[in-house]
């Protein structure tokens, strides 16, 4: 089994062709699996997700590792079923062991391609176990959902995993077949919502398609991480849904509460990281064009992470309205938009939002 890997890149861009095979950008604000059109991802900050489940189970006094847990299968399982469904030969030649073994390198592969983590197979017995060594993974516990929602497709019936840490970042996972999932699996059911089509115009590489602003990405793909070079962070690739699935099934246990502790999350995460993606710099408000500027910045930045399309920008003397088509997730949205306003402004804000019509949020933020 591989120990190394090497993505095979666009000549003209550098894009890995893996990766291009597997997603497209689309023109209303979506990043798309190109073989399930309705299935979304999105790229996101690999902090803001490693401290997100943690920070809610702190302020929450409770672990809701196992929510995130199911969420995350189902759509690790959505992801390998849309192959299946889309190329029948697959399912049917997977009934050979050594096919399995071929399918089973390509789910390292797309982790690596992913950003999610290098990983590679240490053991494999079809219909069985398998064993591999997962390193860098932007979480564990959705990493170990994502391998066991890969073999339940792969050898249609349900898995269930063990981890053991070796070091730091370093783990390996053993999945072996059992018998049922856990009833709470069949809650974390994924929802599609509507949307909207879009005209908005990328500059795209010649070859590839992929966006040329792409290129501010670097992929270290024997590390098995993404590094945003602008930032010095992080990213990953990620579908469009886990966190959507978390929040509402907490919602129904808890309360809307919770609601309010993802959108604080994301505002401060970009209140800290505001600098660090070149939006401001200092302590003094900005002003004029380049107070225009960092706010038109950040919904590029939106719309080449695949988290929805800014159609609407209000910059007004005390405030900002924007209108988000097809947001991924619009109480992150809500928190990008605070945390912004707080940065560029220098002062508290609030944030209101309100759905004006299907697959379409308007936000409004000022001070508080």
């Amino acid at each position: 089994m591989a120990d190394t890997y090497r993505l095979k890149r666009c000549r003209e861009c550098g894009f890995p062709r893996y990766l291009d095979y597997l997603i497209r950008w689309n023109d209303n604000g979506t990043i798309t699996h190109n073989l399930q059109n309705d299935f979304r991802g999105v790229i996101q900050h690999y902090s803001f997700i490693h401290g997100l489940l943690p920070r809610i189970g702190s302020q929450l006094g409770l672990s809701i590792d196992h929510i995130a847990f199911e969420a995350q299968r189902n759509a690790s399982n959505a992801v390998f079923q849309a192959l299946y469904d889309k190329r029948p030969s697959i399912r049917f030649s997977c009934r050979f062991g050594f096919v399995k073994r071929l399918v089973v390198e390509q789910f390292n592969k797309m982790a690596v391609a992913t950003g999610m983590c290098y990983s590679n197979t240490l053991e494999y017995v079809p219909g069985k176990y398998g064993v591999a060594r997962i390193k860098n993974p932007f979480d564990i516990n959705l990493m170990a959902a994502n391998v066991v929602g890969g073999f339940e497709v792969l050898e249609g019936m349900p898995f269930k995993h063990s981890l053991e840490q070796e070091g730091d970042d370093s783990y390996v996972i053993r999945v072996e077949a059992t018998g049922e999932k856990p009833e709470i699996s069949e809650r974390m059911a994924l929802e599609y919502p509507t949307v909207l089509p879009g005209n908005r115009q990328y500059e795209k590489c010649s070859r590839c398609h992929a966006p040329r602003a792409i290129g501010s990405l670097k992929w270290m793909e024997n590390e098995g991480t993404i590094l945003d070079k602008l930032s010095g962070d992080r990213v990953v690739v990620l579908d469009g849904y886990m966190i959507s699935a978390v929040f509402r099934e907490m919602a129904k246990e808890l309360g809307d509460e919770v609601n309010d502790i993802l959108v604080d999350a994301q505002k401060d995460w970009v209140i800290d990281h505001a600098e660090q993606l070149g939006l401001v710099k200092g302590e003094v408000p900005l002003s004029g064009e380049a107070r225009e500027k960092a706010y038109r910045d950040y919904m590029d930045l939106i719309l080449l992470y695949g988290q929805g399309n800014p159609t609407a920008l209000e910059i007004g003397d005390s405030q900002i309205k924007v209108e988000i088509e097809n947001p991924y997730e619009p109480m992150i949205l809500a928190g990008s938009l605070q945390g912004l306003f707080e940065a560029i402004e220098k002062v508290a804000g609030g944030v209101t939002w309100e759905s004006v019509k299907e697959g379409a949020v308007t936000y409004a933020v000022q001070p508080a």
